[in-house]
C-alpha cells in the first residue's frame, strides 16, 4: 500500500476518533437525587455517586462505548429498600453480593488482600433496617436490632428484589407458623410471579423458530440440583426482541437479545439451565454459558466482572398471614444491564419498551426508596488471618509425624477449595497442613485421617519417602496403610473435646451424670445418604447458664446454655461427632451444618466465637503399635482461641480442667 494512501487512511480514522469522542462528551448524564432516600433517574441533577446500589459513574473509553465501574466509598455502604412491610421487607441486591455466605464463599479472600471483607445481603439488610430505625428514634434511643431471615435467594451475580422476613417472633410462635415459612410457603405458590428480565446471546431463533413471535411460552425440560438429582422444572418465557450481529460502519452490534422469564418452581440454576438449554444462554454465566463469549463482553464491551446479566425485575406474591394485601414489587433494571443496552443494542431497548411496560417492569422510576447504611465492624476488618503458614509439630518418629492443627485450615486440597490449577483457589484458603507438615520435615508425608476445616487438634501423618520402586513407578505406602488400620483397631481411642449449647438434658434425661455412655444412631453423609453402624462414647463434662447480657434479656435463652463434653469416635463417618452430639440437644457451638444459626451469631456476636470455628478440638490420640510406629499417646493443648473463649467462664473453666485432667488432657 502506497505511503501517502496510508497517511489518509491514519488521518481518516483519526478525524471518527475525534468525532466520536466530541459527541460522547455530550451525552446527558443520569439525575439522582439522595436525602436519606433514593429517586432512581428522574430528580434535580445531584451528582452523587454511591457503591452497590444501582447508580453508576460513566467513563468514557473507546467511541461510542461507556464503561461501568462501581465507585467504592467506605461512608456509603448502603441498601435500598424497595418495600417494607410489618413482617417483610424487599431489597435491591446488587450483583457480585452474596445472599449469605455459605461454605462456598467463606469471608476470607477479600481480606487475605487487605480489602475490605464481603458483607452478605443478609446481614446488610439487617444492619440497614437497624440504621433506618435508629433515625427515627429519639435521640439517646437505640433500638433493638431486629432479625430476619431470607425468604428466597438469587444467584451471586444476579440482581433485584430480595424478600427478607422479620423473624423477631418465628420461635416463639408453637401453633402457628411463622412469617419465614408463610412467605416461603407463597413464594412455591402457583399464584405467585416472579418476573424476570434476562440478557442472552442469540438473535431469537432456534432451528428455523423465531421465538419472538411465540409470545409467552413453557419450558419443561427436568433438570439437576447441585447433588446431580433430577428435579421437575417448568419456567415460562418471553423473547422480547433480539438482534442479529453487525459490524456495520464500525458499530458493534453483538448478537443478543432480551428475554423475560418466570420460573414456577425455584431449582438449582432453574433459568439460567433453561435457557442454555433453548441454545441462548445468559450473558456472563460462567457455569452455563459460553466462556468464549463472557469474555468477550467483559474485555470489549465493558461488562463488570462476575455479572450474570439476570435481574428480578417484579416479585408477587397472594395475600397471606404475613402479607395481608399480597405482596407487589418492580425493581428498577440495573444500570449496568441498561447501560449495555444503549450502548450495544438501542434497537432490542426500543422495541421492548412496549412490553416491559406492559408487564409493568421499571426501567425509570420515579419513586423514592428508603436507604439504610450497613456496616462493616472492626472485627470483620481486622478479622484476617493472622497464619504465617508454619506449624507445631507434636510428635515424630521414623514413620509418622503428629501436627497440632489449627482452626479454619484444610487438611489438603480438593475440589471444595478449589483445582490446584486455578490461581483464584479460595484466595484463598491458607496454606493446607499437608503442606506445612512436609516444608517443616523436610520429608514427604500422607494424611491418615482428616479433621474438619474449623476443628483442631491432633493431625497424623505417615512418612512416605520410600513409595517408589527403582524403575521410578509409584507403589502403595505401608506405613499410611498400617498407621490408618491402627486407627480403625477397637484399642485407639481418638479423645476429642467440644463447646456445646446445652444444659445437660435431653428429652427429659439427665445425661450429667451418667458419666461416659454409648450413642450408635446412623448419621448421614455428604451427599445426604444414611449410614449405619456409626458409634461414638460421650461424657458430659461440665455446663453452666451464663448471665444475660442486659436485665431485658433475662428470659432469653439463646445462646446462654453451655457445655463441655467429650467424644470418643469408634467410627469414623462424615461429621459424625457433631452430627450425634446435635442428636442428643446439643449441638457444637460455631457448627453451621448441624447446629443453631442463631445461637451461632450470638456467640461471634457477643463470646469471642472466631468466624468460621467449630468448636471441636482432638485432645488425645492413642494408638497400638504397628510394624513401623511404637504405641502413640500424644495430647494436644486446647488451642488458644477456646481457652480465651473459656476464660470468659471461670467456674466452668476450672470444673473443665480437673475433670479432664483425669483423662490425660491439659488445658
Amino acid at each position: 500500500m502506497p505511503k501517502t494512501l496510508r497517511l489518509l487512511m491514519f488521518q481518516w480514522q483519526l478525524f471518527s476518533f475525534m468525532i466520536a469522542v466530541a459527541k460522547s462528551f455530550f451525552r446527558p448524564l443520569p439525575n439522582f437525587v439522595c436525602h436519606g432516600h433514593l429517586k432512581i433517574r428522574g430528580g434535580t441533577n445531584v451528582p452523587q455517586i454511591h457503591s452497590e446500589r444501582g447508580l453508576r459513574l460513566t467513563q468514557f473509553c473507546e467511541p461510542g462505548c461507556e464503561k461501568v465501574s462501581e465507585v467504592h466509598n467506605d461512608g456509603e455502604r448502603s441498601v435500598t429498600i424497595l418495600q417494607r412491610g410489618p413482617n417483610h421487607i424487599v431489597a435491591l441486591k446488587p450483583p457480585s453480593v452474596v445472599c449469605h455466605h455459605s461454605g462456598w464463599t467463606g469471608s476470607r479472600s477479600k481480606l487475605k488482600r487487605g480489602e475490605e471483607p464481603e458483607i452478605p445481603m443478609l446481614q446488610r439488610v439487617r444492619d440497614a433496617i437497624h440504621d433506618i430505625e435508629a433515625r427515627r428514634v429519639h435521640h439517646g434511643q437505640i433500638p433493638k436490632m431486629r432479625k430476619v431471615n431470607l425468604v428466597h435467594r438469587l444467584d451471586r451475580g444476579a440482581s433485584g428484589a430480595l424478600l427478607l422476613a422479620f423473624a423477631d417472633d418465628d420461635e416463639q410462635r408453637e401453633t402457628q407458623k411463622g412469617c419465614t415459612a408463610t412467605l416461603i410457603e407463597a413464594m412455591a405458590s402457583p399464584d405467585s410471579i416472579k418476573t424476570y428480565v434476562a440478557l442472552v446471546r442469540g438473535e431469537g431463533i432456534l432451528r428455523g423458530v423465531d421465538l419472538k413471535e411465540l409470545g409467552w411460552f413453557e419450558e419443561t425440560r427436568a433438570i439437576k440440583d447441585e447433588r446431580g438429582e433430577e428435579k421437575n422444572a417448568t419456567t415460562w418465557f418471553n423473547f422480547v426482541a433480539g438482534q442479529p450481529e453487525t459490524g456495520d460502519n464500525g458499530i458493534d452490534r453483538p448478537r443478543m437479545s432480551l428475554v423475560l422469564a418466570r420460573p414456577k418452581q425455584g431449582r438449582w440454576h432453574q433459568i439460567r439451565k433453561h435457557l442454555n438449554g433453548l441454545s441462548h444462554p445468559i450473558l456472563g454465566d460462567t457455569t452455563h454459558g459460553a466462556s468464549k463469549v463472557n469474555r468477550e463482553w467483559k474485555e470489549k464491551r465493558n461488562m463488570p466482572g462476575e455479572r450474570i446479566c439476570l435481574h428480578l425485575a417484579r416479585l408477587q406474591l397472594p395475600p397471606t398471614e404475613a402479607a395481608p394485601e399480597g405482596i407487589d414489587v418492580p425493581c428498577p433494571v440495573y444500570e449496568d444491564m441498561l447501560t449495555l443496552l444503549r450502548n450495544f443494542a438501542p434497537d432490542v431497548l426500543e422495541k421492548s419498551l412496549d412490553v416491559l411496560q406492559k408487564e409493568g417492569i421499571l426501567l425509570d422510576s420515579e419513586k423514592t426508596y428508603e436507604i439504610g447504611r450497613y456496616t462493616v465492624t472492626e472485627e470483620w476488618m481486622h478479622a484476617g488471618i493472622e497464619d504465617d503458614g508454619s506449624v507445631e509439630i507434636l510428635s515424630q518418629g521414623e514413620n509418622f509425624v503428629i501436627a497440632n492443627k489449627p482452626p479454619t485450615v484444610v487438611v489438603h486440597h480438593s475440589s471444595w477449595t478449589g483445582s490446584r490449577s486455578n490461581p483464584k483457589r479460595r484466595l484463598k484458603e491458607a496454606t493446607p497442613m499437608l503442606q506445612r507438615v512436609r516444608d517443616a520435615t523436610g520429608r514427604r508425608v500422607n494424611a491418615v485421617h482428616r479433621l474438619d476445616r474449623g476443628a483442631s487438634g491432633c493431625l497424623l501423618f505417615s512418612i512416605a519417602d520410600n513409595t517408589e520402586t527403582n524403575d521410578g513407578k509409584a507403589m502403595p505406602c505401608q506405613v499410611t496403610k498400617a498407621l490408618f488400620d491402627a486407627m480403625q483397631h477397637p484399642d485407639s481411642t481418638k479423645t476429642y473435646l467440644a463447646i456445646c449449647d446445652g444444659d445437660g438434658t435431653w428429652n427429659g434425661i439427665d445425661i450429667k451424670a451418667k458419666g461416659w455412655f454409648t450413642i450408635d444412631k446412623p448419621v448421614k453423609d455428604e451427599n445426604g445418604n444414611v449410614v449405619e453402624n456409626c458409634v461414638t462414647d460421650v461424657c458430659f463434662v461440665a455446663g453452666c447458664t451464663l448471665p444475660p447480657e442486659s436485665s431485658d434479656n433475662h428470659d432469653n435463652l439463646e445462646g446462654r446454655n453451655v457445655s463441655i463434653m467429650m467424644a470418643r469416635p469408634k467410627t469414623g463417618r462424615w461429621h459424625q461427632v457433631r452430627q450425634h452430639l446435635a442428636g442428643v440437644g446439643h449441638a457444637i457451638i460455631g457448627d453451621s451444618s448441624h447446629g443453631r444459626s442463631r445461637t451461632n451469631r450470638v456467640w461471634k456476636k457477643e463470646r469471642k466465637l472466631r468466624k468460621e470455628r467449630t468448636c471441636l478440638h482432638l485432645c488425645r490420640i492413642q494408638l497400638p503399635a504397628t510394624e513401623y510406629t511404637p504405641i502413640i499417646d500424644v495430647s494436644c493443648p486446647l488451642s488458644s482461641d477456646l481457652v480465651e473463649m473459656l476464660n470468659e467462664m471461670p467456674v466452668l473453666l476450672e470444673e473443665t480442667r480437673a475433670i479432664l485432667a483425669q483423662e490425660g488432657i491439659q488445658i
